[in-house]
């Protein structure tokens, strides 16, 4: 794979939002950030329809607040970060923040998915702009790879009184999703996505079936239910780009999810990045010995 690091002398936003306005096909090409490495090709994926090559191990950042962790994890092949606004809310210490320290001189060299939440209203505190501004202080970068809707509208794991219908308009249209294209379109990040975590094959088909998303992030593991894999499979099929959350959680399914506790973490890892229809998982990790055993799961497939 090329490298576009030359670029760089006008930075990737810019470089991203002057082919914006050319026209120019991005397909073949890949932001040196999330392009393979010279010795990593055969690992690294792309993603859906986007042009984005990723390691099949990402790092989901949710409880992470370890910099030196998470550089130890680039440094080893993951060029995936997840996080969201949630994950701290801009309070001191929060993920972002913590992200940011890690990629401190290696910015183009990872690609970062943030998700935000879709449910404030404009006279909120924590309304959209304010949420993305923060993130991008936090991280200490203009742009981002990935914009996400964080589970827009809750869903029923976590009782929300919006229905199905009413949380996927909340980012069909209207002003949340005019602000997302707006950002698009200034190069602040160049896919957008959902994450979902309950109501997922109906999820999976609203991106699917859209023109705005490209990419899901989907709770997904060894004891998922069919339906889960039938829309995933659809969806991969139709281009969107697959990352998946919950990786090594037994139990999860619909309306409910368990954190740790798998029989085999290798084996419940390696069983999610072998489907053909995934991209890249992203587990949790807060310990160095986590890493090791995901890497080292990765490793063992090469």
């Amino acid at each position: 794979m090329t490298s576009y690091s030359g670029y760089d002398r006008i930075t990737r936003r810019e470089f991203t939002r002057q082919l914006g306005q050319i026209g120019v096909g991005m397909s073949a090409l890949a932001l040196t950030g999330c392009a393979a490495h010279s010795g990593e090709h055969a690992r690294r994926r792309k993603l859906g329809r986007t042009d984005l090559v990723l390691s099949p191990l990402g790092f989901g950042a949710q409880h992470t607040r370890d910099a030196d962790l998470l550089r130890s994890a680039l440094d080893q092949g993951v060029n995936l970060i997840e996080t969201a606004f949630a994950y701290g809310f801009g309070k001191a210490g929060n993920s972002c923040q913590c992200i940011g320290k890690a990629i401190a001189g290696k910015r183009d060299s990872v690609c970062l998915a943030v998700a935000y939440q879709a449910e404030p209203k404009p006279t909120s505190k924590i309304w959209v702009a304010k949420q993305f501004e923060q993130t991008l202080q936090d991280l200490g970068t203009d742009h981002i790879d990935i914009f996400l809707w964080h589970h827009p509208g809750g869903g029923s794991i976590n009782k929300s009184e919006l229905t199905l219908k009413e949380s996927q308009a909340l980012v069909a249209d209207g002003e949340r999703v005019e602000l997302m294209l707006k950002w698009k379109q200034e190069g602040k990040f160049r896919w957008c996505g959902i994450t979902t975590h309950s109501e997922q094959p109906e999820w999976l088909q609203f991106v699917a079936e859209s023109k705005l998303y490209d990419v899901a992030v989907v709770g997904f593991n060894y004891q998922s239910p069919g339906a889960i894999v039938n829309a995933m499979e659809e969806a991969a099929h139709k281009g969107v780009g697959l990352i998946c959350m919950k990786t090594q959680s037994p139990g999860y399914s619909d309306g409910e999810h368990k954190i740790g506790g798998a029989p085999d973490h290798r084996k419940a890892l390696n069983w999610v990045i072998t489907r053909p229809y995934v991209t890249a998982a992203i587990p949790g990790m807060t310990e160095r010995d986590q890493l090791a055993l995901n890497v080292q799961t990765l490793a063992s497939m090469a």
